[in-house]
């Protein structure tokens, strides 16, 4: 291989380093930045455990959140991003929830069987009344959940998370979504309603 060939093989290979990353810059370009209120506000649902007894659940959530009615019996306290709507879209992504659904049943109890949760991409297991914090792709998008059992282990394995587009991860939209999910966990709050 002479010289010029070398050299022409050489550009040809920087070309496409250069168009990937171009690429890369384009797709990255066409997510619209999140962007936070400067205020949150708690949200609050009313469950049933066992003996029909009733628990107030609450937690806060940024404002550029919107509380959405969820009609998948397995998601209660949807709230979609919706930062210049008066209402959330149910479908719309992000969107912080409780979720109980067989992904997150099934990992729920792998962790609390073995240790893992072999779906996760990223776990750290914590104390208290969350078993872990995780990160997993959740049908074919991103979720950023809290495990834990609900109305004093009543409702089993359910997940307090946010769920959010692939393209998000490693982003800044994907850091502050997370800080998000983080407020809602410190905040979270069951009270069992004496009758």
């Amino acid at each position: 291989m002479g010289l010029l060939d070398k050299l022409t093989k050489v550009i040809g290979m920087e070309k496409k380093e250069n168009d990937t990353t171009n690429a890369n810059e384009k797709r990255n370009d066409s997510i619209e930045e999140i962007v936070l209120l400067p205020s949150s506000h708690v949200v609050e649902e009313t469950e049933f455990g066992e003996d029909e007894s009733e628990y107030c659940i609450t937690f806060k959530v940024n404002d550029a959140f919107k509380e959405t009615k969820s009609h998948a019996a397995e998601v209660t306290m949807l709230n979609t991003y919706a930062l210049n709507d008066e209402y959330g879209n149910e479908g719309k992504i992000p969107y912080i929830a409780i979720i109980m659904d067989d992904e997150i049943y099934c990992g729920m109890e792998e962790f609390k069987e073995n240790g893992i949760f072999s779906d996760a991409i990223e776990i750290t297991p914590l104390d208290g009344k969350f078993y872990f914090k995780a990160k997993k792709e959740y049908y074919g998008d991103m979720m950023y959940f809290y495990g834990f059992d609900r109305c004093e282990g009543f409702w089993e394995n359910s997940a307090l998370c946010i769920v959010y587009p692939i393209s998000y991860v490693g982003t800044q939209n994907e850091k502050t979504l997370i800080n998000v999910l983080d407020e809602a966990a410190r905040s979270y709050h069951e009270e069992k309603i004496e009758s």
